[in-house]
């Protein structure tokens, strides 16, 4: 093999090996944006997950609070019963 051919391997290879690099970071460049867009759609959907929660929050919270309402409104109406019956039978006694 001749000096010049051994050169244009020589030169082919580094051709081919500048194009190898070009297109990995080509590669590379996509990947880091795909990267970023990945991280924005994390970001925002760890936000919508975190409203969510607040909003399971709420909704458990007046949940509770109906909860204590109806207590509250059978507490009365017990109350009411217990004086109704009371009265029926201080009537019942006299």
């Amino acid at each position: 093999m001749s000096y010049t051919d051994r050169l244009d391997k020589i030169i082919q290879r580094t051709r081919r090996l500048a194009n190898e690099a070009i297109a990995r970071e080509a590669a590379l460049k996509l990947a880091r944006e795909e990267q970023q867009k990945l991280k924005l759609q994390i970001d925002s959907q760890a936000a919508t997950i975190e409203d969510l929660n607040n909003k399971i929050k709420i909704i458990k919270l007046a949940q509770s609070i109906e909860k204590s309402d109806d207590i509250a409104t059978l507490k009365r109406k017990i109350n009411e019963y217990i004086r109704e019956i009371d009265n029926s039978i201080a009537l019942l006694n006299d």
